[in-house]
């Protein structure tokens, strides 16, 4: 797995997510322990693996997670992962 085109992957994937993310939905998907994934066949030609994911966090703030792997999980490389908190009134905590 090429490192920085995980982090790209995720970081591209989570800048999405985070514009069309409503905070109502993203408790729904957290209370139901819903995940979501996509393959993705990169320009180098590899296949990724990103998935989706929400957990709690503090004072009632949601983590939206993006993790993106070898497709294959045979890599021995950890998952590339990124975050974003989201606060109950849908802003992100800086």
């Amino acid at each position: 797995m090429n490192k920085q085109v995980a982090v790209e992957i995720a970081e591209n994937y989570l800048a999405r997510w985070r514009r069309v993310a409503v905070f109502s939905e993203l408790a729904l998907m957290e209370e139901n322990g819903d995940k979501d994934w996509e393959n993705v066949i990169e320009r180098d030609g590899e296949e990724y693996k990103a998935l989706f994911y929400v957990l709690p966090d503090s004072d009632g703030c949601l983590r939206m997670v993006v993790a993106v792997n070898d497709r294959s999980f045979r890599s021995s490389v950890a998952p590339v992962t990124r975050d974003e908190i989201m606060r109950p009134d849908g802003s992100y905590r800086e």
